[in-house]
């Protein structure tokens, strides 16, 4: 008798602290929850982990199979969140469902690793495994009538939990962080689980407020003109080439190698003819390099966006408006050229919406050569040069080819990569790698420069880096300027968003050096450079918003002074939620022609 009793203490006393328990390891696989969890917001979170473990021991009826049902659930979920954030700096947030099958074509290419925290994780959910072995309480008097009732309580609570997270009143009063730009910082302020369920909301877009469709159209028909007249020359060809993961650590901080790893680039940036050159604002890191390309190809800013979501995988599923399909328009051949998966983010999907002629995936590209396990630079650059040469002499070209070469990981060494850049006083062999593959990409990079140099045809050429590498790989050069990633300045924070940018020409343009801006403004550049007529909505880009804010990013909205608004100033500016209106009919109301 005394041992049932003390199997049922022990039973309820397992039902009650193992979701506590399951709740500080979720957190703790990532970050000491301490650390920016205020009390009543653990309390909250933790009170819906015992919504979960409660609501399977009814399903049940057993304490046993609820805990074990409960502890190898959010084992599963703390393990997959650390990893997550391991590989893209980010936690795991609602519309991460979308990318699944992105996420499983590119998974074995991680180094997978964990920290002592993490093993510490993973040993308590052992031990809280082991302990449900023990728990035996069946209540016989547990009818299933009850059971379900007892659901249909915990449904209703969950229904008021969600509703309490959604009222801005209680939001307040809990201090929690809204931020959707920071998932990183959200979710440590709120508890992983309580951002996640805040995210849900942001599943499908909010209507900005006081929008009207037909002001935002009366916006863009102000900007329209009469089609452009014949021009002196031909519109020049468009080659754009967003290189995955290329970017230069020396932002970060001083370090020295025992060569130049991107000798052209920094060749280029020092006022080259016929050469625009700069940093550019991006709104990812580590990771997502579809949203670089929605923000360059649509002008529209992942800011107006939930953060970390993919617009390619949530909000485009038809024809929409493109910058590629104003080219077609102009009488533009258009091209995207990527060699890889064609499912991956979507793109062979949204490739056809925005509007392109052709797509090149990596199955038109049988035999290419390869640097680690993706098709290099130098062969995706050729094909380029391939599609100009097999164009129709009499139309210009319009080329958006994305890389792979350099994407994640660059933990393996490889037979057919050598390694020849190497960081001074530093033996870390992941940024030797990943310098390495930079210099690779920057000779790719001289060789197209110096193929279309001698090429007749007027042609423009556009690179950047779609993002930085994850913080793992740029660590040991903060480490060598006395900083730790965990301990930056929002400026220093800031530094982790911009990539290199070149515009060059084989035909003048004025030259520029040392200019920064944001993707969302950059195609419009390239394009006013050249002399090729902008949209009406590239237009309104142009003389509303660049001129006040010319970076505008997630991570950063400045004015033209340099000035980081902050977020009451942006609620109230005029020019943002203009801007945000339009895009949001471009996304939803406008028709594509």
């Amino acid at each position: 008798m005394k041992e049932t009793r003390f199997r049922n203490y022990f039973s309820l006393a397992m039902m009650i602290l193992s979701p506590a328990a399951a709740f500080l390891c979720v957190e703790l696989f990532t970050h000491n929850p301490l650390v920016l969890l205020t009390v009543k917001v653990a309390l909250w979170n933790i009170l819906f982990y015992e919504m979960v473990y409660f609501s399977l021991f009814f399903l049940t009826g057993s304490v046993r199979p609820a805990l074990i049902l409960g502890d190898i659930l959010f084992l599963v979920i703390g393990l997959g969140n650390y990893f997550v954030v391991s590989f893209r700096s980010n936690p795991i947030v609602p519309w991460d469902i979308y990318s699944i099958r992105t996420a499983a074509s590119v998974a074995n290419n991680f180094e997978y690793s964990l920290t002592p925290a993490a093993s510490v994780c993973i040993v308590i959910f052992i031990l809280l495994l082991f302990g449900a072995f023990f728990c035996r309480f069946r209540p016989e008097k547990l009818r299933l009538s009850h059971r379900l009732g007892a659901l249909l309580g915990i449904v209703l609570l969950f229904g008021g939990y969600l509703h309490l997270l959604y009222t801005d009143s209680f939001i307040k009063s809990m201090k929690l962080d809204r931020t959707l730009f920071t998932p990183f910082y959200m979710s440590r302020k709120d508890g992983f689980t309580t951002a996640f369920l805040i995210d849900l909301q942001y599943m499908s877009m909010k209507t900005p407020e006081d929008y009207e469709p037909a002001e935002s159209a009366a916006i863009l028909d102000s900007y329209a003109s009469p089609a452009p007249e014949e021009p002196e020359y031909p519109y020049p060809n468009i080659i754009v080439i967003m290189d995955e993961a290329f970017s230069d650590p020396a932002v970060l901080g001083n370090f020295s190698t025992n060569q130049d790893y991107m000798p052209f680039v920094h060749e280029l940036q020092q006022n080259a003819p016929n050469t625009v050159s700069g940093y550019l604002n991006v709104s990812v890191k580590g990771g997502n390099t579809a949203n670089t390309e929605y923000e360059f190809l649509t002008g529209n800013t992942m800011r107006f966006l939930p953060g970390g979501c993919v617009p390619y995988q949530q909000y485009i599923f038809g024809d929409k408006p493109s910058t590629v399909a104003w080219l077609n328009g102009l009488g533009y051949e258009t091209a995207a050229i990527h060699p890889f998966n064609s499912t991956g983010w979507n793109r062979n999907l949204v490739y056809d919406y925005f509007g392109f002629d052709q797509m090149l995936f990596n199955n038109k590209f049988p035999g290419a050569a390869r640097t680690r396990k993706y098709i290099n630079d130098q062969a995706c650059f050729e094909k380029v040069e391939e599609l100009y040469e097999n164009k129709d002499p009499g139309n210009p070209l319009f080329v958006f080819a994305v890389t792979m070469q350099n994407h994640s990981g660059y933990f393996e060494d490889f037979d057919n990569f050598t390694v020849d850049v190497t960081v001074d006083d530093n033996t870390y062999k992941p940024l030797n790698r990943y310098l390495s593959l930079m210099k690779l990409t920057d000779e790719a990079l001289k060789d197209l420069v110096d193929y279309f140099s001698v090429q007749e045809e007027r042609t423009i050429l556009v690179f950047f880096g779609d993002h930085q590498p994850n913080d793992v790989i740029v660590e040991p050069i903060w480490k060598q300027n006395g900083k730790k990633g965990t301990d930056l300045t929002d400026e220093e924070n800031d530094l982790r968003y911009q990539v290199p940018y070149i515009l060059w020409a084989n035909f003048d343009i004025e030259e520029e050096t040392g200019t920064e801006t944001s993707v969302n403004y950059l195609f419009a550049h390239a394009m006013e450079k050249a002399g090729i007529p902008l949209s009406p909505f590239q237009l309104c880009l142009k003389d509303r918003v660049e001129q006040t804010f010319p970076v505008i990013t997630t991570q950063r909205l400045t004015d033209a002074s340099g000035h980081e608004l902050t977020e009451e100033e942006e609620e109230s500016s005029e020019v943002i939620r203009e801007y945000q209106k339009l895009q949001y009919y471009r996304m939803y109301d406008e028709p594509r022609e």
